[in-house]
């Protein structure tokens, strides 16, 4: 019974894909922001599948470089971009800093993944880490933020080795860390996809820990952290709500699309500058998996309660109140459904 519902399902989103790309809408263009990468992978099939229009509105994909590049993007005035996929507690420093922003989906759901070639043998331990030293990158973003989480104590900054802690050294790019362990000059590092995947080509690299269930170990959580998420401008989500909400529904396809046959979609990604490794493992270990409306809100506010606590001005100051988030419970049903028989 459930293979004849999803036959069904798949046939009427496909009329609606069809419909999408060349319908109507209030706004003549749309301009979305994202951050090369693993984030880039919630977008890949609406990039495929409504590379120039969609729903009548000339459609513009602006790929950046990481945070400072999406959150500089979202917010330059001379240079309007509409929507977004940014990391979950930058939108709240937007949001709590002023800005009309509202967070419609959340995205992906952690990609951080700590490498090396030490313990590579089998021998890793949190306990086994102390005394060695630690590269990573987003010293002020979530990637620190985690770190701090999962080591507690055992945390410290430092560019030597320090008896009984963890020496976590900060990077400003992932690039910096991938060349230092192809000349063997780092061995233990925390990345995320698909830098990760990079990183341990032609190397003796391994994945030692995944964060995200480091993290779930770390808060008691049965779930991990919303790492990044789909934002909308205020002005732009009044004037073209069902535009904004066809958009975010491709977020979800893609992330079903993407465990089937992902190589459109990263040829898709390939075709606007932003190349994404055709890899099954770099994907899924993206764990794009989107959620909506109370759902997306709840998972968004349990991980800003933590950040809280361990570095308010993360978010902002405070967790944002219920006007940060885009909430239609008939559309987050109809997506419910969609993942339910997917």
């Amino acid at each position: 019974m459930k293979k004849v519902l999803l036959v069904v399902l798949v046939i009427a989103l496909c009329a609606v894909s069809a419909f999408a790309c060349s319908g109507k809408t209030e706004e003549t263009s749309v301009v979305i922001a994202f951050p090369t990468g693993g984030p880039a992978l919630a977008l890949s099939y609406l990039i495929k599948e409504c590379p120039t229009e969609i729903d009548g509105a000339k459609v513009t994909y602006r790929a950046v470089q990481g945070d400072a590049g999406i959150k500089s993007a979202f917010t330059n005035l001379t240079d309007t971009v509409d929507m977004a996929i940014m990391p979950t507690n930058v939108a709240a420093q937007l949001y709590n800093g002023g800005m009309d922003i509202k967070l419609v989906a959340t995205n992906s759901y952690g990609l951080l993944y700590m490498i090396s070639d030490e313990f590579a043998d089998g021998t890793f331990s949190l306990e086994a880490l102390k005394g060695h030293v630690l590269h990573a990158v987003g010293k002020a973003g979530t990637p620190g933020i985690v770190l701090k989480k999962v080591f507690g104590d055992s945390y410290v900054e430092s560019n030597a080795a320090v008896e009984g802690k963890v020496a976590v050294v900060y990077h400003t790019d992932g690039s910096e860390i991938i060349s230092a362990i192809k000349q063997g000059d780092i061995h233990t590092a925390v990345l995320g996809e698909p830098a990760v995947t990079s990183a341990m080509a032609n190397t003796s690299m391994k994945i030692v820990l995944d964060l995200q269930a480091a993290w779930m170990s770390a808060t008691g959580s049965e779930k991990s952290y919303p790492q990044t998420c789909l934002v909308v401008k205020g002005d732009f989500l009044k004037k073209n709500e069902k535009l904004v909400q066809t958009i975010a529904k491709y977020t979800l396809l893609g992330s079903i699309e993407l465990q089937k046959d992902p190589a459109p979609m990263i040829e898709a990604l390939k075709s606007i500058q932003a190349a994404y490794p055709a890899s099954p493992k770099s994907i899924d270990r993206a764990n794009i998996d989107p959620k909506f409306g109370s759902g997306a809100k709840a998972d968004v506010e349990d991980f800003f309660t933590i950040l809280k606590d361990i570095n308010s001005a993360a978010i902002g100051g405070n967790l944002p109140d219920a006007g940060f988030y885009y909430i239609d419970s008939a559309f987050e049903s109809d997506m419910n459904v969609i993942k339910a028989f997917a």
